[in-house]
């Protein structure tokens, strides 16, 4: 043994550990290689006599715990590889035992590489040690996979969030229980240094052992340095032992936790039942769900998304907990984005850091979303940008620009659906945020090199001065607009006129201020400024900074901010219901906002009590009954509010202007008592001219006149059966659009009414188009085809073609565009809040450019039918194989295919002749109409089409304009609809010898049977050859 220099015949085996003196006698041997064993344990004096070797290798074992007596008695060792053992770790001065070392390698699965190792490197470059390469970092993951010999010492380090390389819990997933039964949790971890410990909680209350209550917890234990371990068992479990049990590590660095949800089932355990939930957050199917039990539901993910969730990836889910009484809980939706569009942009600005460099950018893009806020949809739309104002406030005294874009954005909210501000008001005081961020503008933008700010929006505007209040003389302000051209002055309020509902303004009808000094005379009656209304004054009086108190005043004269605000209506107001009871003596009198409000306030100095009040005048937008002044009171910063109308005095009040007093500053309004409160017109909810519906119902009772006609007289009129079923269907379609649109158009406050209102209008006007263009397709084939010369032998005419193909077009294709357009997002038929249709961008590909290519064919068979009716045929009655030039054994193959015509849904016409179109114009036998020519119906279907989509086009400028062009469009749509009502009832009816001899006989006849006069009149000469009658007799 003493000659022995190598040892290898020790590796590969199940080894498991190392005694002491375990290579006693071997003094001479140079290299010993231990791998691949199993070796766990490695005591102290273990390579005592090994005085010569060299090379020593111990990896790929389970060695976790290495100090410096584990390698005394190897002075001569040069080489030592330690890798692929389960030590996280080395302790200082753990080689020190080996003075001649010169590479070492111990890389391993969990080597972490932070603070406890940072005394390796210097050391290794003091006894110029090398550390192979093949030592990499496994944790932390910011240096995983990297030599630890290539790092730095400032990267060794413990901070951040704390990573372990083992932790598990065992059960790790829900477990389901009954009532006394006994289950064991096992949780084991890494171990870092002496101070790791692991700690038991359930919902989130510390665990300690009782075994009267059933729970042991046993001591934790550590394994090879490397692992700690705790075992907790509940013996008898009861119904305290649902929730969530938690195992937590805790370390110097930090803690780190792992959680297991139990549920236990009582002896009748109940169930909670299958629910389907939908908000803004997506459309949810919770499932019958157990009693104690939390669901989940993966979340709608939308792709190209950038918007980050909170609380996890784009893998989190919704949940929601039964309760041990079988009821749902309320769901937790936080982790889902938001299914509207607008939502989710609004949600990623308030997400996004703001400093000074990006507020004003930021800013601007805002405001072009609120600027299509009448179509908001979700309260959250205004809560986000409530908060997304209130956070340019802060950079408003280093950007003045922002001014005017915070007061734009507040005017274009005030646009929004009432029921969503009081939704946003009621969820997060948004309401009152944004009223709130509009008052502190002056104080925060105004300065010794800015006194002066002025901004004017739709419906709000802005006046604030920097003045010395030593120096003040008082102030009066008049907010006012210009008149829309061609209005008079009585519709805007005059003397004597009623006041119209809540005005809706002009992009050019802007709130304005004009302010003077002093004391002037104004009357909102006689404002002087040519072609505009005044809407409200207010007259601050010369005391007003005077009335404090010499204890109170200070030393010296400070500027002081002194700020008016008018907004255009009191929606930004929102206390309960949006209706106070200033006054009110019971529950009946509730009261709404009647005129603008109008703000005055101070910043930087204090104002008293008033020894003269401030004066207002207020114009009128809304009638009511029994005016009470009020002012708006803040319960605190950002709380609700309220109208008081304590403090303010109403001093007169005529039909349309009112005119209080105010002892102190604030918002100020008159409150009336409302029958209904009023919407903006074409808000949400608001019906139609007057003009549409009477216009509507005579064009509906014409159509449906037409309808029954032919029903009941089918077998007397002469037209072919493809024109009967034309005319039936494109009649039904046209009376589906226009009653749809009347009734429906304007039921934004039932969503699903309006969701299937804008998909019914989606199909009829698709179908009416498509049976107008099948119609024309047929007339054009008729004008444009040529009988071919007979030939004796020829085969049989062949079988009519069914008329099933025309409705899988003209009802088909509709169908299937509505259906994937409904499919994609239901939401496409509601997002447009003013009226029931499809929101703009789906419209484009699901409905607009449908139209126009359907508009173009049917236009180029109208341009090819016309030519062909002013062409060298239509003027050569002789030319073509007409049906007039026809032989015997022609028209015997024509009457035999006529008698061979099948049910309802077959091409085969009615009637063999072609009235005036079977001499002069060559056609298809059975397409013919026996009372009017190709010329009279193709002129016919031109007049309806157009008059179609006249009717069609002021209707849809009638919901979407406002005011004047609202009038005037829904006049025009009147206009249009009456026409194309009376004109399809006159030529298809009225018009008809075959429809008014049906009518006046009493009962329909049948239509090949000779003694009917009329048709026989119509039909020509080719009548009386006597075959009506015999297919009549057949």
């Amino acid at each position: 043994w003493h000659l022995l220099l190598s040892l290898r015949l020790l590796s590969n085996n199940k080894i498991t550990a190392l005694r002491n003196g375990s290579f006693l006698g071997l003094s001479l041997l140079e290299k010993l290689d231990l791998r691949n064993n199993v070796i766990s344990t490695v005591q102290p004096g273990t390579f005592l006599g090994l005085g010569e070797l060299r090379r020593l290798d111990l990896s790929n074992n389970r060695i976790g715990c290495l100090s410096s007596e584990t390698f005394q008695g190897l002075p001569r060792l040069l080489r030592l590889n330690i890798s692929g053992n389960i030590f996280s770790s080395l302790q200082p001065g753990v080689f020190d035992e080996l003075p001649s070392l010169k590479v070492v390698d111990f890389g391993t699965e969990f080597l972490t590489c932070d603070c406890h190792l940072r005394w390796l490197l210097p050391w290794a470059r003091n006894r110029s040690l090398q550390l192979s390469e093949r030592t990499l970092c496994a944790y932390p993951s910011v240096l995983h996979a990297q030599a630890l010999g290539g790092l730095r010492e400032a990267q060794l380090c413990c901070e951040g969030a704390l990573e372990l390389h083992t932790h598990h819990l065992i059960p790790s997933l829900r477990q389901v229980v009954f009532q006394g039964d006994r289950l064991p949790f096992q949780c084991s971890a890494s171990y870092l240094s002496n101070d790791t410990r692991i700690h038991w909680y359930h919902n989130r209350a510390p665990v300690e052992g009782n075994e009267q209550a059933g729970i042991l917890l046993a001591e934790s234990l550590v394994h090879d340095c490397t692992f700690i371990t705790s075992e907790l068992t509940l013996s008898h479990i009861g119904v305290w032992a649902s929730g969530e049990w938690e195992c937590s590590v805790s370390t110097v660095q930090g803690n780190a936790s792992k959680k297991v949800e139990i549920v236990v089932l009582e002896t009748s355990a109940s169930y909670c039942p299958a629910e389907r939930v939908a908000n803004n957050r997506g459309d949810f199917r919770w499932p019958r769900t157990l009693a104690g039990i939390t669901a989940y539901q993966s979340c709608l993910q939308y792709p190209f998304t950038s918007v980050p969730l909170s609380g996890g990836g784009p893998g989190t889910r919704a949940s929601r907990r039964c309760d041990r009484a079988g009821r749902w809980e309320p769901g937790d939706y936080s982790h889902c984005l938001y299914t509207n569009d607008i939502t989710r942009v609004l949600y990623t600005f308030v997400l996004m850091p703001i400093n000074a460099s990006n507020a004003l950018t930021l800013a601007h893009q805002l405001r072009v979303y609120t600027a299509e806020a009448a179509s908001f949809s979700d309260m959250m739309d205004v809560v986000y940008v409530a908060q997304m104002i209130q956070k340019f406030l802060g950079y408003i005294d280093q950007i003045k620009e922002l001014v005017e874009v915070m007061v734009d954005m507040a005017s274009n909210l005030m646009m929004v659906d009432e029921h969503l501000l009081w939704l946003a008001q009621r969820e997060d005081k948004a309401c009152s945020r944004i009223v709130g961020a509009l008052e502190r503008i002056g104080g925060a933008a105004l300065s010794p090199h800015a006194q002066h700010i002025s901004v004017s929006a739709r419906n709000v505007a802005l006046e604030a001065y920097l003045i010395k209040p030593h120096s003040y003389v008082g102030l009066t302000c008049t907010a006012f607009q210009r008149r829309e051209i061609g209005v008079p002055s009585a519709q805007l309020g005059g003397p004597g006129h009623s006041p119209p509902s809540e005005p809706e303004p002009l992009a050019d009808q802007q709130l304005r201020f004009r302010c003077t000094t002093g004391r002037p005379n104004i009357s909102l009656s006689s404002f002087h400024i040519k072609n505009s209304v005044a809407l409200a004054s207010i007259q601050l009086p010369p005391s007003l900074f005077s009335s404090l108190p010499a204890a109170l005043a200070p030393p010296g004269p400070p500027d002081c901010t002194l700020q008016l605000l008018v907004f255009r209506n009191g929606r930004l107001f929102r206390s309960h219901g949006n209706a106070s009871r200033p006054g009110g003596t019971g529950p009946s009198k509730r009261r709404g906002v009647a005129t603008p409000v109008i703000f005055a306030g101070t910043s930087g100095c204090v104002v008293g009590n008033l020894t003269e009040p401030v004066a207002v005048s207020l114009r009128h937008w809304a009638e009511g009954s029994e005016p009470v002044a009020a002012w708006w009171s803040q319960e605190g910063p950002g709380g609700p509010g309220g109208w008081n109308s304590e403090g303010c005095q109403l001093r007169s009040s005529q039909p349309n202007v009112s005119s209080l007093h105010c002892q102190h500053l604030g918002n100020v309004a008159v409150l009336m008592e409302l029958s209904a409160f009023p919407r903006e017109v074409g808000g949400s909810g608001a019906g139609l001219h007057p003009v549409v519906y009477p216009c509507t119902a005579l064009l509906l009772l014409c159509l449906f006149s037409t309808i029954i006609t032919y029903i009941l007289n089918h077998s007397s009129i002469h037209v072919s059966r493809k024109g009967w079923h034309m005319l039936l269907n494109l009649c039904f379609h046209m009376a589906m659009t226009s009653a749809v649109f009347a009734g429906g158009i304007t039921l934004t406050n039932y969503q699903m009414v309006c969701q299937a209102v804008g998909i019914t209008l989606h199909y009829s006007s698709l179908s009416t188009l498509l049976w107008m263009g099948v119609k024309a397709r047929i007339l054009h084939k008729e004008l444009t085809w040529r009988a071919p010369p007979p030939h004796e032998g020829d085969p049989a005419p062949p079988a009519p073609r069914p008329m099933l193909r025309f409705y899988l077009i003209a009802g088909g294709i509709p169908l299937i565009i509505c259906g994937i357009t409904a499919a994609v997002n239901i939401h496409n038929y509601r997002d447009h809040s003013p009226y029931c249709w499809l929101v703009w961008r789906p419209s484009l590909g699901a409905f607009y450019i449908p139209v126009a290519l359907i508009l173009l064919i049917t236009w180029i068979y109208f341009l090819s039918a016309g030519m062909r009716l002013r062409g060298p045929l239509a003027r050569n009655p002789k030319a073509g194989n007409s049906r007039a030039s026809l032989e015997h054994g022609e028209e015997l193959r024509a009457s035999a295919r006529f008698r061979s015509s099948g049910p309802l849904l077959n091409d085969a016409g009615s009637l063999l002749a072609t009235g005036s179109a079977g001499v002069g114009t060559p056609g298809f036998p059975e397409d013919g109409d026996s009372l009017y020519s190709p010329g009279a119906r193709l002129g016919a279907l031109v007049t309806t089409h157009f008059l179609y989509l006249a009717m069609w086009a002021c209707g849809a400028l009638a919901v979407s304009q406002r005011w004047l062009p609202r009038v005037v469009c829904s006049c025009l749509y009147g206009v249009a609809a009456s026409a194309l009502g009376l004109f399809v009832f006159s030529h298809h009816c009225a018009r008809r010898r075959d429809v008014r001899a049906s009518c006046l006989n009493g009962a329909p006849r049948g239509k090949y049977d000779d003694s009917s006069t009329t048709g026989t009149e119509a039909a020509g000469g080719c009548m009386k050859t006597g075959l009506w009658k015999s297919e009549t007799t057949v």
